[in-house]
């Protein structure tokens, strides 16, 4: 094959990119999860002792696994109730089998110090993003090997420009509590994955890819679609002559486009779509969709052959999705066709592990979802583990991705460490997840107080900041607020409401719910009437195995009762029940899973009740209604326009 070769323009950024880890024949990869050295700093003294240049940590020390949140692994009620700096630490080899080598933590929660070899490697604020540092002047490399001690110190402690914010109360020298304006404990510790990689000295730092444009025939198939896409290289050019190859390989690994520009689009003749799983004209949940990999080779051209390649770098992203977006205002259309979001809102959550990511439990997530034919998620209240948004893909889930601001208050609208902070994570988060075609939306808040009019600047900042850097999404936050009061949402493309009309107002009442539901619904319909609606979150408490009749509250006959309460009411204004008059996008029952909370008189044993599943993913009465729900929802047709407005 005859490539035009153009030289690549090399540039340099202060953030690095956020590519995946993955092994290629350029690249190794080492994982450091496994058992490290921890114990707690209640003094927070651990800095000023330099305990990161010590051979080991002062005692006492114990084991504790990596992934996983510190807090429920013993039986200290100290370790769990923790506030403060912990250390972690362990020692490993590198084979000195390539020039430059990377540590990466998947994330770590809260504020997060690394040294290596006694010398500091990276500094990160922020507890559900990865980060990392080029290691490869802290460790030897005149030695076939080198033996490395990584050292880690990380702080849980939230404050009023965090994101999540909270607020430190120190009572006594054995009593500090953390207040925090959302609902769910603030597990701690290295949650992810640890990895080292290894490259060249030039590589592959940065990818972007998105679609363009599909073209439809007559019968809506995909005669052609454009991609675009940019690549960054990181790293010194000597020779000031590298050259890039970017393929498009299908899922046979037939190549169906390239290019050799490092900045410039891609053509593919009739396309395989990435199409969101759980409507009447895709495919179930628990089928695959279709995936694309996009190839990037980065080789050398000084020593080339017209039959063979200096190659420098080559990495793969095996998840690349052919579909667009786009809403009207009153649909939300994937690939020209109404989308209707149903599904269960998590948290990333279990037994033991805390947030700790888990395989086991994401795989016994998405087998859930299936079952459930649920077909999306918002990933409540942080950007979760880079692993569910690859599974997502996979099946075709959509995924509305959002931001750890939950809980911001006036305090926060008016402060400018704050407004910058919550740039920096969207800038992380979108630059993380842009290439997955699961998500569909970006969230920049949870429940935020929005009715303070110091919350119209704020929002109308961040909104035109982050819509020049959406790659292709709309943008939205999730309001608590009412219809009258929000003062942001206008500066927003979707109205996502929160409402727990039966539980947090009006208890008890079921009767009230349709009603109640309707008014909502036209009140934000009449504000913005040229904006699509969903209900991001609706539940209740439920005990398993408790039951009464009639129906009262924390039964399983109660949740069963709220949620088909409030169906009638979406039915109604339906986007695909009632295509030319419907505004209403879809609903996301509030939760998947029981999820532990901190303890309070309202949590019984520190849990939040509302899932559909308990905490040990068992179903409770509640999931029946709701896959019996969604099943019928998978049978309504849905226009098939190639003109909707």
């Amino acid at each position: 094959m005859r490539h035009c070769l153009l030289l690549l323009t090399l540039w340099y950024c202060a953030v690095n990119g956020l590519l995946y880890p993955a092994e290629s024949e350029t690249r190794q990869i080492r994982s450091l999860d496994g058992l490290w050295q921890f114990r707690l700093d209640e003094d927070g003294v651990g800095e000023t002792e330099q305990w990161f240049a010590k051979p080991n940590l002062p005692q006492p020390t114990i084991l504790m696994p990596v992934p996983a949140s510190y807090n429920d692994i013993t039986q200290n009620i100290t370790i769990h109730r923790h506030i403060g700096w912990v250390w972690y630490a362990r020692d490993f080899f590198i084979h000195n089998t390539a020039p430059r080598w990377v540590l990466r933590f998947q994330a770590a929660h809260y504020e997060t110090h690394v040294w290596v070899n006694g010398q500091s490697a990276m500094n990160h604020s922020g507890g559900h993003l990865p980060f990392e540092a080029d290691i490869t002047r802290f460790i030897s490399i005149n030695e076939s090997y080198s033996k490395v001690r990584a050292v880690v110190a990380i702080n849980n402690t939230l404050t009023s420009t965090t994101l999540p914010p909270g607020y430190l109360h120190i009572y006594n020298p054995t009593y500090r509590y953390l207040e925090t304006p959302f609902d769910f404990f603030n597990y701690a510790g290295i949650d992810r994955s640890v990895i080292l990689y290894s490259t060249s000295n030039i590589y592959i730092q940065d990818i972007a890819i998105d679609t363009q444009s599909i073209n439809f025939d007559n019968q809506h198939v995909a005669t052609s679609a454009i991609l675009t896409y940019s690549i960054t290289i990181g790293g010194t050019n000597r020779a000031n002559s590298l050259r890039v190859l970017i393929e498009l390989l299908d899922a046979n690994g037939i190549v169906v486009a390239n290019n050799t520009d490092s900045q410039s689009r891609l053509v593919v003749n009739k396309p395989n779509l990435w199409e969101p799983c759980g409507m009447n004209h895709t495919h179930p949940c628990t089928e695959e969709s279709y995936l694309y990999t996009l190839q990037v080779t980065l080789y050398n051209d000084a020593s080339s052959s017209s039959s063979s390649m200096n190659v420098v770098d080559i990495y793969r992203i095996s998840h690349i999705g052919i579909r667009t977006i786009r809403l009207t205002d009153s649909k939300f259309l994937v690939n020209e066709r109404p989308f209707y979001f149903h599904g269960a809102n998590a948290h990333e959550d279990s037994d033991i592990r805390g947030k700790g990511f888990d395989r086991v439990i994401l795989t016994k997530h998405f087998n859930l979802y299936g079952w459930l034919h649920g077909n999306a998620f918002r990933t409540s209240h942080y950007p979760y583990a880079d692993e569910f948004y690859q599974m997502a893909d996979r099946f075709g889930i959509a995924i509305i991705g959002e931001t750890p601001a939950v809980g911001l208050s006036a305090t926060q609208f008016v402060s400018q460490a704050t407004l910058d902070h919550h740039k920096q994570v969207v800038i992380e988060m979108i630059s993380r997840d842009r290439n997955h075609p699961s998500v569909l939306m970006w969230s920049l808040a949870n429940e935020p107080k929005s009715d303070a009019p110091s919350a119209k600047e704020y929002f109308s900042t961040l909104a035109n900041f982050t819509r020049p850097l959406a790659a292709g999404r709309p943008i939205t936050y999730v309001i608590s607020a009412s219809y009258n009061g929000d003062q942001g949402i206008q500066f927003f493309d979707m109205i996502c409401v929160n409402r727990y009309f039966g539980w947090y107002s009006e208890p008890g009442r079921l009767d009230q719910i349709p009603w109640l539901v309707s008014q909502e619904l036209a009140n934000w319909r009449r504000r913005f009437p040229n904006k699509p609606i969903l209900m991001s979150e609706y539940g209740a408490d439920t005990v398993p195995g408790l039951h009464n009749d009639p129906s009262f509250m924390f039964t399983e006959e109660y949740q069963n009762d709220f949620l088909s309460a409030y169906h009638g009411s979406f039915d109604n204004v339906s986007s695909i029940i009632h295509p030319d008059t419907g505004y209403f996008v879809g609903e996301l029952v509030w939760n998947m899973f029981d999820f532990a909370t901190e303890q309070s008189i309202n949590r019984v044993a520190g849990l939040n009740r509302k899932g559909l599943f308990t905490r040990q993913r068992q179903p409770k009465a509640a999931a029946f209604i709701m896959k019996n729900r969604y099943e019928q929802l998978e049978l309504i047709r849905t226009m098939e326009s190639k003109t909707i407005q």
